[in-house]
C-alpha cells in the first residue's frame, strides 16, 4: 500500500513538467487542424516546452548543489499558468472564428 502512494505522488517540479508538455501537445494538434492564426495556438506551446526544458534542467541542477533554493519558482509557475490559460483560449476560440472567415472567404 505504501509503495503505491510513493509511486502516485509526484513533485511540484514533475506536474510542471507534465502539465507544460501536455498542454503543448494538445495545442500543437489544434495548430495543425487550424489554417489561419496558427501563431495563437503556436506561441504558448513553445513557451510551454521551453519551460518544461528549463525545469527539466534545473531538476538536474538541483541535485548537484548542497541546498538548492528555488526562487526563479517565483516567476516559473506564474509564467506556466499565463501559458496554460493563453493555450486553453486559444484551444476554445481557435476554431470559431478561423473556421467563419474561411467559410465566407471561399
Amino acid at each position: 500500500m505504501r509503495g503505491t502512494v510513493k509511486c502516485v505522488a509526484m513533485s511540484l517540479e514533475q506536474v510542471i513538467v507534465v502539465l507544460c508538455v501536455g498542454v503543448a501537445v494538445a495545442l500543437v494538434v489544434r495548430a495543425a487542424m487550424v489554417r489561419g492564426r496558427r501563431w495563437r495556438v503556436l506561441v504558448p506551446a513553445v513557451a510551454l516546452v521551453l519551460l518544461a526544458g528549463y525545469e527539466l534542467g534545473m531538476d538536474r541542477w538541483e541535485k548537484t548543489v548542497h541546498a538548492a533554493i528555488r526562487l526563479d519558482m517565483m516567476v516559473e509557475i506564474p509564467l506556466v499558468g499565463v501559458f496554460v490559460i493563453w493555450g486553453v483560449l486559444a484551444l476554445v476560440f481557435s476554431g470559431k472564428r478561423g473556421e467563419k472567415a474561411s467559410d465566407g472567404q471561399g
